[in-house]
């Protein structure tokens, strides 16, 4: 049975709103976590993804429940943001960026790169992701759960302080953008982040009519 995860940034106080109508079409939860946008202004009217405070509505749903779910999430009314559906695809963990194979091919014109790094560091990687062709990202801040005693997260040692950058691009951008993120120099250091890219399946714009799909 296959899961796929709906993740959707919306405006600060419409994520409990948008989990609502999710569990009613069937998803069993979810979690919501609060973010910033890093858009630049020529996007922020098309994707709201700009400079304001925003919610991030994580829900893994299942085959049976997917299309009801996911039916129910675009045609919600008063919300405004983006929603898209994923499934794993590379990583770059440790410094070596992996390819996983057996994942499903999915005929998308996006998808989310997803960077964890060391707080402070999110806004760097957003300007080197722009010069490459991204548009904007939302970041959500975070924590490690490592002691110095624990064991290593795929070899790499996180601290306490985390920051979580999500960026959606055209998949055409994808490759230069994820290139020139873990080009950054303290990427290249051991311990300092984590870059991975999920191909998005169906993509939603809130408010919109002509959803990708």
């Amino acid at each position: 049975m296959k899961g796929t995860l709906l993740l959707s940034i919306v405006g600060r106080g419409e994520a409990e709103k948008l989990m609502s109508i999710a569990k009613r079409a069937g998803s069993p939860g979810g979690t919501i976590l609060r973010g910033r946008g890093t858009a630049s202004s020529n996007l922020m009217s098309i994707l709201c993804l700009g400079d304001t405070r925003k919610e991030i509505l994580m829900t893994l749903v299942f085959d049976e429940q997917y299309d009801a779910v996911f039916e129910a999430i675009r045609n919600a009314k008063h919300i405004h943001g983006i929603c898209a559906s994923l499934s794993s695809k590379r990583s770059y963990v440790n410094r070596t960026l992996h390819t996983i194979e057996g994942v499903r091919t999915m005929n998308s014109d996006w998808e989310l790169i997803q960077v964890i790094c060391n707080s402070g560091f999110a806004e760097d990687v957003m300007d080197v992701a722009r010069k490459a062709g991204a548009g904007g990202g939302t970041i959500v801040d975070g924590r490690g759960t490592s002691r110095p005693d624990d064991l290593k997260f795929f070899g790499a040692s996180l601290v306490p302080e985390k920051e979580l950058l999500l960026i959606l691009v055209e998949r055409e951008k994808s490759e230069k953008v994820l290139g020139a993120i873990t080009a950054l120099p303290f990427l290249q250091q051991e311990g300092n982040g984590i870059a991975f890219t999920m191909p998005v399946e169906r993509f939603i714009q809130f408010g919109k009519k002509g959803n990708n799909e």
